[in-house]
């Protein structure tokens, strides 16, 4: 039997990639240990679905980039000494690490020493996800220390793991051997989001047309954008509901004033992050998904997989206009708006909202170029050979159907 333990430096509840891998090694009877940060709204400790979560009593933080800096510092020691514990008692085979940070590898140093094979997995890139939210430079001291951060955490993981092929091109591009970059694709996992489940349910709550969001909440998704919308669709759609759906941030209370200075407050409900499993019931209560994203450099490169599990739950989603969902949907899948175009965006909700037909003409597109060819299967599949390549032990090997 396998013995896998994945480190994040996440709430487990809250993360559906860590999530998806950990349930699928749970699933053909590997034992799985996730070390990863106390949430306080949910259990810490103990087994879920064959899973064991460990804990160690670190929050994230909202703050500065020096606090930042203290907090991953805090989580790396507390992360290696518990890590070290487990690996003591349960002698893993492969300790599968989580970015952000990169360097959180580092905890599994000794584990390595004694013969654990270490997967680094890459969700964000560093060095672009800081020019996004710090609006740093390529060339910036802080973006190429990242860069140098990137390489050293690399060099010490046996396999490191990309979430798509651009960031498998990019790290390429920063000199990491592309053999040594298996990309697992972030797809969303049809035992949660499944479509099946709320078959036969009417779309939406009977009540409002209402658009959603659920994810991250920061300047570089554009939120703004669709609460600026409000008024121009308020006056035709009455009954039109934003739903943003998200942890606390700093940023809530920015969109939650903007709301408040144009007036469209009481169309705009803010909800609190949820489990990844309970994110679909509130999907199915919204009639459009929205990923009114900004570009940079570090949004022109991430998979949005909101956008999929909207696609993956029959959910029309209109979308700012970028590169990578294009190549994923087209024009026929998505209803696109060029980014930060407010009157495009709404005038892309008011067209699905007067035609039911058009809605359901996307939905059956996203299902066509997307969701069929597209599976959690077949990505669990990689990450099994992967992990077969890592052992190189016949009792150890995990079967792959």
């Amino acid at each position: 039997m396998i013995k896998v333990c994945m480190v994040v430096h996440q709430y487990y509840y809250s993360d559906g990639r860590v999530r998806r891998y950990a349930d699928a090694l749970a699933d053909v009877g590997a034992q799985v240990d996730v070390l990863c940060l106390r949430d306080v709204n949910y259990p810490y400790s103990g087994q879920r679905d064959g899973v064991r979560i460990f804990s160690i009593p670190v929050s994230r933080s909202r703050g500065s980039r020096g606090s930042y800096l203290v907090e991953y510092a805090k989580a790396l020691t507390l992360f290696s000494a518990r890590l070290l514990k487990l690996f003591a008692r349960n002698r893993y085979h492969v300790v599968h690490v989580h970015n952000m940070p990169d360097f959180l590898v580092f905890a599994a140093i000794i584990p390595r020493i004694f013969g654990a094979k270490i997967i680094l997995d890459i969700h964000d890139p560093m060095p672009e996800f800081y020019m996004s939210r710090y609006r740093d430079r390529m060339n910036g001291a802080a973006v190429r220390l990242l860069q140098v951060e990137e390489t050293l955490s690399s060099m010490l993981a046996h396999a490191v793991i990309t979430a798509n092929p651009r960031f498998k091109a990019r790290l390429v591009e920063r000199g990491m051997c592309a053999d040594k970059i298996t990309v697992i694709n972030n797809v969303a996992d049809p035992s949660v989001f499944s479509r099946d489940r709320y078959k036969g349910e009417r779309r939406g709550d009977g009540q409002h047309f209402t658009l959603i969001y659920p994810g991250t909440i920061a300047p570089r998704y554009g939120l703004d954008v669709a609460i600026r919308a409000l008024p121009l669709l308020v006056a035709k759609i009455p009954q039109i509901r934003l739903v943003i759906l998200g942890a606390y941030a700093p940023h809530i209370d920015e969109l939650a004033e903007l709301a408040q200075r144009i007036g469209v407050s009481s169309y705009v409900q803010f909800k609190p992050a949820i489990p990844v499993d309970e994110v679909a019931q509130q999907l199915v209560q919204a009639d459009i998904g929205i990923y009114p994203a900004l570009p940079d450099p570090y949004m022109d490169l991430i998979t949005p997989v909101k956008v999929l599990e909207f696609a993956i739950m029959g959910i029309p989603i209109v979308a700012s206009r970028c590169q990578v969902l294009e190549e994923l949907f087209t024009d026929s899948g998505i209803m696109f708006f060029e980014p930060r175009n407010v009157d495009q965006f709404a005038r892309c909700v008011l067209e699905l909202f007067n035609s039911p037909g058009r809605r359901d003409q996307l939905v059956r597109n996203a299902d066509r170029i997307f969701v069929a060819t597209h599976s959690w299967a077949e990505e669990r599949r990689t990450y099994f050979d992967l992990l077969n390549r890592l052992v190189a032990s016949r009792e150890d090997a995990i079967a792959v159907d």
